[in-house]
Order: structure tokens, then sequence, then C-alpha cells
């Protein structure tokens, strides 16, 4: 690698990432790298378990606030869905997910089913985890992920790839066609997430995935899918 990649590649997963999710790092920041290193070493020796407490004991405290005004917690699933950079993770597979929900057996401490993230992983099936808590499942996000022998992946077309987000959709709307949800005339929401770049939209400085014709596109190919599902199940089109 050239420094030019290095510096492109620092900037994609360091400042890109970290600068949009949680802002710890500037655009202009001299000293990514070791500004990273100082913020991993912050979770040195913190084990899964440990951090499985955390999050339990995080969302006990806070469902009686949830049942008084009625707000739905929803996590959503580590991305990738295996340890990365030395951390452990808690919600990557089926055990995870049983896990959380049963620790804090609420119905408002539920899942944001993110297919793409779900799909990343080989140990995955992602349309049985869907049946499996599409009762606890309080957000969607429809996205797709081809994995490659050596177990890389990329994201996939929305209509490609392994999560099939065509049954995907088929759940989760006879999910809310059956009421079971509890919640009176509501709907589960549901997003396109990222989306590939086109027609200039690589120019465009958009973070990766966050492009705006490539989402569009991709949104249009999410409605066909919504539309034709519910059209199926009898449902009014949204």
């Amino acid at each position: 690698m050239t420094v030019e990649d290095e510096r492109k590649l620092v900037e994609n997963i360091v400042i890109k990432t970290q600068g949009f999710v949680s802002g710890n790092f500037k655009e202009d920041e001299e000293h990514p790298i070791e500004l990273f290193r100082q913020l991993l070493k912050l979770y040195e020796g913190v084990t899964k378990d440990q951090l499985r407490e955390n999050m339990r004991y995080f969302l006990d405290a806070i469902m009686p606030v949830c049942d008084e005004f009625g707000i739905n917690m929803c996590v959503h699933p580590d991305d990738p869905p295996f340890p990365i950079l030395g951390l452990p993770r808690i919600v990557n597979c089926d055990e995870d997910i049983e896990w959380f929900l049963k620790a804090v057996d609420n119905r408002h401490n539920g899942l944001t089913f993110c297919a793409g993230s779900l799909s990343a992983g080989a140990h995955n099936d992602v349309v049985a985890l869907a049946r499996k808590y599409a009762k606890r499942t309080h957000f969607v996000h429809l996205r797709s992920c081809h994995i490659f022998p050596n177990g890389d992946f990329t994201e996939a077309s929305h209509l490609g790839g392994r999560a099939d987000v065509v049954e995907l959709v088929r759940i989760f709307e006879k999910q809310e066609a059956s009421g079971v949800s509890g919640e009176e005339n509501s709907r589960l929401p549901m997003r396109v997430d990222h989306g590939m770049t086109m027609l200039g939209d690589d120019s465009k400085g958009y973070n990766a995935g966050y492009s705006f014709l490539g989402r569009m596109f991709a949104l249009g190919q999410v409605q066909g899918v919504i539309a034709a599902v519910d059209n199926e199940l009898g449902i009014q089109y949204r």
C-alpha cells in the first residue's frame, strides 16, 4: 500500500465510522490511530459476560419508564457479527438475541432486526431468526450481504445476497397483520439502511453506505417488495 492508500484506509475505518457513530473523531484529526488505540484501551480486559451484565443492568433499570410511557427499546446487532479488534460481541447470533430478550423479559425490550448485520455472519440463518423473533422486533433494517468462501463479506443488492429480503418482509408484515404486537394501529417501521453508490454518488463525499441516489434506488426496490407482499396478504399498502 502507498502512504495515500494507508491514509484512505485509516480515514474509512477510523474517521468515517467512528466520527459518524460516536463523535470521537473529527475530519481533521491529526493523530487518529493514537486516539483510536486510547479508546480501545478503555475496554482492555472487559469480557463478554461483563458486557452482557452491563447491558442487562441498563435495560432492566429503564424498563419502568418504558412501561409508563410506552417506549420501545430495540438493540441493533453487532456489525459485523463477530469479534473484531480484540473486542467481544454480545448481539451477533441466535444465542445472544435469546439471552438479552430473556434477561430482561419485557415487551418493551426488543430487537432492531438488521438483516444486513446478521447476514454478514455465516452462522446466522436470517430468515429463521426473523420468524423466531418477529414478536419482539420493533424496527427492521432491510439490506443483505454476500459471504465469500473465505468468510469475507460484502453488501449485496437489496434483492440479492443471503438475507432474502422478500421473505423477511413477508414475515414481518404477517406479524403486523396478525395484531400480535399488541400496539393498536401500529405498523412496524422498516428502512433500507445502506445503499450502493451510483450515478456520481461517489463524488459527493457521503459516508460509506449513505449515498443519496443509491439509497433512493434501494428504497424503490424495497417499496416494490412491500407493495407486492401487502397485496399478497390482503393488506392495504402503507
